[in-house]
């Protein structure tokens, strides 16, 4: 009679472990997708802030040559930022879509940096300003991001947890480079 209540005792704190890690596993994902709706906010407003940049540009500048090809790969890399994001969006804890949309931030950079360094591109300095606020607040959302991703991996690599999130198909999220959440100030606007 001793052992069968000591097997239920045991099989009750096994199932009462595995409920507590599966919610604290669950918590973890739910803060690592909330970190990346803050971060995709700050990074649709950066788009946006580059629209105005192109738009005063193109307002400015004749976009003729050099500046209309420039102009046209800017505008094709914000497209494609814009469909990592959505991807990034529907699964923001998937390694390959989140190196998606890096590699998509990164084209996007490129091609703007081309962009704004052609001869009588405009300069506006409340713009920069603006530009840098944005970028800082990209880079702190991008670290809350990547400490929410953290605590989250560390949460599946530990055993026992390891085996319940095995179960579960739980995978490791990727956390972002630092350069998405922003470019180093002297080359920011």
């Amino acid at each position: 009679m001793w052992s069968i209540s000591l097997d239920w005792i045991v099989l009750a704190v096994l199932v009462f472990w595995a409920v507590g890690a599966y919610n604290r596993i669950m918590r973890l994902r739910t803060a690592c997708v909330q970190a990346f709706g803050a971060l995709d906010s700050y990074l649709l407003q950066a788009q946006g802030l580059l629209g105005e940049w192109a738009a005063a540009q193109a307002g400015q500048a004749d976009l003729a040559g050099a500046h209309r090809l420039a102009h046209a790969a800017w505008q094709q890399s914000l497209a494609a930022l814009g469909a990592a994001l959505a991807g990034a969006r529907a699964r923001p804890l998937h390694a390959q879509t989140m190196q998606g949309l890096e590699s998509a931030h990164a084209a996007q950079y490129v091609a703007w940096q081309a962009l704004k360094n052609l001869p009588g591109a405009p300069e506006d300095p409340a713009w920069r300003l603006r530009w840098q606020q944005q970028q800082a607040q990209t880079g702190l959302a991008a670290d809350q991001f990547n400490t929410a991703v953290a605590q989250y991996n560390a949460a599946i690599a530990q055993f026992p947890a390891r085996v319940l999130a095995w179960f579960f198909g739980f995978r490791a999220a990727r956390p972002l480079q630092p350069a998405l959440g922003g470019q180093p100030a002297d080359t920011a606007a």
